[in-house]
């Protein structure tokens, strides 16, 4: 596996990190407790008018609304989870990662599996977090640029108190010639890499064309 370069000035690096997470909790709650329940309440208003003597084509177009508005509460809790999944603080890192790779699977087009062998005890926050925040980087680069038709997330703790989070994909993968390339990849692996970096680990990636992508972060415990 390759190791990328290492990285400047972790201080700032975390600082700004831990305020980018501050603010994706703070609209997180925004979009759940305030945008989500107005919706709602727009949906039981809606509901209300199911026995309503329409039209045909008013009707119709009372069907659309209500899809319309099914639709836009599903984009609002995507986004909010996106942002910061209440599953992560509340039932930690195990219980998100599954439930990420169950919201990243396509029927018929991705399997995302996930296993884990770790204990119950729960890590630090700022862990959690990072090993989420890489996981779902991964995951997210795999579906736009992988073109993969499977993906695997390992947690692992080993008789050596390490943990490994492994990420791999069965993709069309990609050389450095390429990386350089294409910038917002390059942008997620750095941040993937400052990320392992914070928490005193090691990021290691390999990928080659045609034979999919390894992800691999390594954290003493």
């Amino acid at each position: 596996m390759s190791e990328l370069p290492e990285s400047n000035d972790p201080i700032r690096t975390a600082a700004l990190l831990e305020g980018q997470e501050e603010e994706r909790k703070r609209l997180s709650r925004e979009l759940h407790d305030g945008i989500g329940q107005l919706l709602t309440g727009i949906r039981w208003h809606i509901d209300q008018l199911a026995d309503a003597p329409f039209t045909e084509r008013q009707r119709d177009s009372y069907q659309e609304l209500q899809q319309l508005i099914l639709e836009t509460i599903a984009a609002t809790r995507q986004v909010s989870f996106d942002l910061m999944p209440s599953v992560l603080s509340d039932f930690g890192l195990d219980a998100a990662l599954r439930l990420l790779c169950e919201r990243t699977t396509r029927p018929g087009t991705l399997t995302v599996d996930f296993q884990s062998n770790k204990r119950s005890e729960r890590l630090s926050e700022a862990t959690e977090i990072h090993l989420y925040r890489i996981t779902q980087e991964a995951l997210t680069n795999a579906l736009k640029y992988a073109n993969a038709s499977r993906m695997e997330v390992r947690l692992t703790e080993t008789s050596l108190h390490q943990l490994v989070l492994r990420i791999v994909d069965d993709g069309i993968g990609f050389s450095l010639e390429e990386l350089t390339r294409r910038a917002q990849v390059r942008s997620g692996l750095r941040n993937m890499k400052l990320r392992a970096e914070l928490l005193g680990g090691r990021f290691q990636i390999e990928s080659v064309p045609g034979q999919g992508t390894i992800i691999e972060v390594s954290l003493s415990q």
